[in-house]
């Protein structure tokens, strides 16, 4: 039996008007069951860190609904763990323009910009990333962010990987 698709951005139109005065939340809602499960297997592999194979269900994922965030994110941290910095860069940048408040995306921006050579970017990507839970990542970005700004910044080379360790030390409170 096939699965119909609900048309979410006039849904959306329709009553968005009805959640505003309600105050109710926008809850992101997948297209069809199917999409419900790609997204558990991609998110069963990204948590495996199979970046790859996650990768790839990611992009099936956006076949469903290319305005998700949370997947854009994801598929942006997979690409960067590939090394595909410039992929990885382009949807940090999509997902910012779907929610211009994910946190996270702003961190990986930031640092993704360090890996394409251009850190003088970096740090009004950062000066907007707050995470309260991820002290060490709030203090080496701080620690990065004063360096740049004075002009004695590290080589591009050390500066993603203290992040990287300061990212991977705050105990899985981002990414």
């Amino acid at each position: 039996m096939a699965e119909k698709k609900i048309d979410k951005s006039r849904r959306n139109f329709l009553f968005g008007a009805v959640r505003r005065i309600r105050k109710e939340d926008d809850q992101p809602v997948a297209s069809t069951a199917g999409g419900i499960e790609v997204v558990k297997a991609a998110n069963a592999l990204y948590v495996d860190e199979q970046w790859e194979e996650a990768r790839l269900k990611y992009k099936e994922c956006l076949e469903q609904d290319k305005n998700d965030a949370d997947v854009r994110y994801r598929l942006g941290v997979c690409s960067y763990k590939r090394g595909m910095f410039r992929q990885a860069k382009l949807e940090f940048e999509r997902a910012l323009r779907i929610d211009q408040t994910y946190q996270d995306a702003f961190l990986y921006l930031g640092l993704t910009l360090v890996r394409l050579g251009r850190s003088d970017k970096a740090p009004a990507v950062w000066s907007r990333y707050f995470n309260p839970s991820a002290v060490k990542v709030m203090r080496e970005l701080n620690l990065q962010l004063g360096l740049i700004e004075t002009g004695q910044p590290d080589p591009d080379e050390d500066v993603a990987l203290a992040v990287e360790k300061a990212i991977a030390e705050s105990g899985g409170a981002v990414g």
